[in-house]
């Protein structure tokens, strides 16, 4: 075998590491969902001051792809961690191909100094995967554990009002203002404000992670970066009476996937929750986005079991369970 690290300006090795990737991502699990090929490409071909990014390949003796390492690297916050994302298709599996890559993976960690790795793993609800035991056996520990849920849309839009009405006493003198794709200047200031402390106010478990930085050019980098990939997003923030911004919640759609969008981050700070914000923040967004949005979306949301009151939240929307998102971490 060999390994050889893919260039993602090269539109061939970058549709063949493509295929790998989704092969391996996707077998067995029924709401799979990964970036689309449109979306990864722009993705990684735009260049970011936040994140560094790597494709690798392992080839096999007759020169094909046999398993493909993706490679993440924050770099304005959280100096010590790399994320790492293996994939080997099933039939590919048991053949040395995964280990290449973690040893690629090892290799990485050390150039770029970084010292805590990790990753995912995708479980069937109840069961088990063969992607824990290689964790396992790499020497990574489970660190967090998210439930991957699903909602169909549309919702009917009495039940969304009725939802808004139910809440809404609870938060008086809190104002809830929405936009689609760009915050709007007065506000982004205090929206990478909160942004920033997302990290550290929801639940990550025994993660190894610290607050990321955030300001109102990385806010506008984003916006960027979701345009370039083809994606229009939804954003609804909660605005406590003496002005501050008390929660934040996005949705995100691609034009190049007609069936799946993304909930992206809900946060309520600590000084404001208890005012059911949470789901009055969602049930707003879920109106913005069916103003333009009728036809039939399957919304994808991942959560820490611990988090019971965005769960709760999840639960009156109608959201379920679908397969467990595991979170695995190893200290070098």
């Amino acid at each position: 075998m060999s390994i050889e690290r893919t260039d993602p300006r090269d539109p061939a090795a970058f549709d063949e590491w493509y295929d790998v990737m989704e092969a391996g991502a996707t077998a067995g699990r029924e709401f799979a969902v990964v970036w689309t090929r449109e979306e990864m490409r722009a993705g990684i071909l735009r260049e970011s001051p936040y994140w560094g990014k790597e494709m690798w390949a392992v080839r096999d003796e007759t020169g094909k792809i046999a398993g493909v390492l993706w490679v993440e690297l924050p770099l304005q916050d959280n100096p010590s961690l790399i994320t790492v994302d293996i994939n080997v298709p099933p039939e590919r599996r048991r053949q040395g191909y995964g280990s290449a890559l973690v040893r690629v993976a090892g290799d990485r960690a050390a150039y770029h100094g970084r010292t805590v790795v990790h990753s995912e793993v995708t479980a069937p609800l109840g069961g088990v995967a063969a992607g824990q035991a290689f964790a396992r056996a790499n020497g990574l520990t489970v660190a967090n554990v998210e439930m991957h849920r699903i909602l169909e849309l549309p919702l009917e839009q009495v039940f969304l009002e009725k939802l808004a009405a139910e809440v809404a006493e609870h938060h008086r003198g809190y104002r809830l203002v929405s936009w689609q794709d760009r915050c709007p200047d007065e506000l982004v200031d205090a929206y990478a404000a909160l942004e920033s402390t997302f990290m550290t106010e929801s639940p990550q478990g025994e993660l190894e992670v610290e607050a990321e930085v955030w300001d109102a050019d990385r806010v506008r980098s984003r916006e960027e970066h979701a345009r370039a990939q083809g994606r229009t997003g939804w954003a609804t923030v909660a605005i406590a009476p003496d002005g501050t911004l008390a929660g934040n919640t996005e949705l995100y759609l691609s034009s190049h996937d007609p069936v799946n969008a993304f909930q992206s981050g809900t946060l309520v700070a600590p000084a404001h929750r208890g005012h059911r914000l949470g789901l009055a923040l969602k049930v707003r967004n879920h109106l913005e986005l069916q103003r333009s949005h009728s036809e039939r979306l399957v919304v994808h949301t991942w959560n820490a079991e611990q988090n019971t009151a965005m769960n709760a939240v999840n639960e009156r929307l109608g959201f379920r369970p679908v397969e467990q998102s595991e979170e695995w971490q190893r200290r070098i």
